[in-house]
């Protein structure tokens, strides 16, 4: 199968910014970003992962076929995995800009907004990896595996983005993120 550029460009850039803020979810959860350079990092990240999503959603509209109906999408939430994703995008998108704001901010309760990003994060996740699953005709794709990698997928290219601005911002969280990388990589291979 040849999928068209749009729909490789989505994936993989909205993947990599779902993941780049787990990692720093994750980062801020082990204790990261308790002075104000280390939330400056957060918010940046977050702004990081908000541009990659805003590019994948961007590449979107690339191969639908008549994008003055995009709106349509949403419509049929109960039964499509793809209105889903159109509903869950933006409110991940939401949630992690309110979780970086919070952090350029320093308000508190950084940790109770992550959580609902992250909840929300999960939920994409989830659709996206369900709109390729539920592909019955490409047998490659029609199986369980397809939502666990490309969750996989997604945190390894999210935990490399995030091991390069911890290299640039906060060097001694470099090697645990790339070792991070490195390890969903391979369990993304092993899952593949």
């Amino acid at each position: 199968m040849q999928p068209a550029l749009s729909v490789v460009f989505l994936t993989v850039l909205i993947g990599a910014g779902q993941g780049l803020f787990l990692a720093l979810y994750g980062c801020e959860l082990a204790g990261f970003g308790a002075t104000p350079q280390e939330r400056d990092t957060l918010g940046l990240g977050a702004a990081l992962a908000l541009a990659f999503t805003g590019l994948g959603l961007l590449a979107s509209f690339f191969h639908l076929g008549h994008p003055e109906r995009a709106w349509r999408a949403a419509a049929m939430w109960r039964t499509s995995w793809l209105s889903r994703e159109v509903i869950a995008l933006p409110a991940f998108m939401a949630a992690c800009a309110a979780w970086g704001g919070a952090q350029w901010l320093a308000l508190p309760g950084t940790r109770v907004i992550g959580a609902i990003a992250a909840l929300a994060c999960l939920a994409l996740f989830v659709c996206t990896g369900m709109v390729y699953a539920s592909i019955r005709f490409l047998q490659e794709w029609a199986s369980p595996l397809t939502l666990v990698n490309y969750l996989l997928i997604g945190c390894a290219s999210g935990a490399t983005l995030a091991a390069l601005l911890a290299s640039l911002r906060a060097p001694a969280l470099a090697p645990m993120l790339a070792l991070a990388a490195l390890a969903l990589t391979l369990a993304a291979l092993i899952g593949r």
